[in-house]
C-alpha cells in the first residue's frame, strides 16, 4: 500500500481524523483519484503511521478518519548525513536527492567545493521544489521519518559542523582504499560526502583527512557524481543494516 504524509499539526488525534493538503492532496486526488471509502496509510514524517479511511473530499483538502496506529518501521538503525555537491543538471542533482532518501539518508545537505560548477543556494521555490522530491521520496520507499533537507554549506562550514562526528566518510576516485566501514554500534551515525562532476580539489581532500575523514573508493570506474553518492548509501546501509 502507498503511504501518503501529513504534517503532524494536521494530524487531530483526539478526534481520530487527519488531514492532507497541498501537493499531497493533489496527489491522492487529481493523481489517483481515491475517492470517499478507500483506505489510504499516512506518515507524519516523526515515525508515525496511520491506517486510514477518506471520509471527505473537499477543495485543497481531504479528510480521513483513523482507523489503526503503528510506530516506526523499516527505518535504519544507522543514520547517514549526506553531503552532496550541486551539479550542472538539476534533473541529476534531484535524481541524486531522490534515489538517496529511498535508500534511507536520514538529511541532505547541498555542499560547495572548488569545483562545484552551479553554485545554487536551494531557497525559496528550489527549496521547496526539493522538498516535494523527499516527500514522495520517503513515501514511495514506505519509510516513516522524513529527512531533512538544509541550506548550502562550504567544505569550511561542513568541517566545523562535524568536527565531533565519530564516522567521516568522503569518497575520493584517487583512494585505494576500498575497504567496508566498520562501525562499533549498528545505530552509528555517519557522514557521507561526494563531490561533483570534476571531484575534489586535491587541497580539499588533505584538509578533510586531516579533521579526522576518511577517504573511500568504488574502485576503478569513472562514476557520475550522482551514481556515486546512491551506491554509496547503498553500501553504507546495506552493510549496516
Amino acid at each position: 500500500m502507498e503511504y501518503y504524509y501529513t504534517e503532524p499539526e494536521n494530524i487531530l488525534v483526539e478526534t481520530g481524523e487527519l488531514f492532507l493538503k497541498g501537493s499531497e492532496y493533489d496527489h491522492v486526488v487529481k493523481v489517483l483519484r481515491k475517492r470517499t471509502g478507500e483506505e489510504i496509510t499516512v506518515t507524519d514524517g516523526i515515525g508515525n503511521i496511520y491506517l486510514c479511511v477518506i471520509s471527505d473530499l473537499k477543495e485543497f483538502k481531504v479528510s480521513c478518519k483513523i482507523q489503526g496506529h503503528q510506530k516506526i518501521l523499516f527505518e535504519p538503525n544507522t543514520r547517514i548525513r549526506l553531503f552532496l555537491s550541486p551539479l550542472k543538471s538539476k534533473e541529476r542533482f534531484e535524481f541524486a536527492v531522490e534515489k538517496s532518501v529511498e535508500l534511507g539518508v536520514d538529511s541532505i545537505i547541498p555542499v560547495i567545493t572548488a569545483n562545484t560548477v552551479k553554485k545554487s543556494d536551494f531557497a525559496g521555490k528550489k527549496s521547496e521544489r526539493i522538498r516535494k522530491i523527499i516527500i514522495r521520496a520517503m513515501c514511495q520507499s514506505q519509510r516513516c521519518r522524513l529527512p531533512e533537507f538544509y541550506e548550502s554549506v562550504t567544505i569550511e562550514k561542513l568541517i566545523d559542523d562535524t568536527q565531533f562526528d565519530l564516522n567521516k566518510i568522503v569518497m575520493y576516485e584517487f583512494s585505494d582504499d576500498r575497504t567496508p566501514v566498520k562501525l562499533s554500534s549498528d545505530t552509528e551515525n555517519i557522514s557521507l560526502i561526494v563531490g561533483p562532476e570534476g571531484g575534489f580539489d586535491e587541497s580539499e581532500i588533505e584538509l578533510l583527512i586531516r579533521n579526522g575523514w576518511k577517504a573511500k573508493s568504488l574502485g576503478k570506474r569513472k562514476l557520475r557524481a550522482e551514481t556515486a553518492a546512491i551506491i554509496s548509501v547503498y553500501e553504507l546501509l546495506s552493510k549496516q543494516q
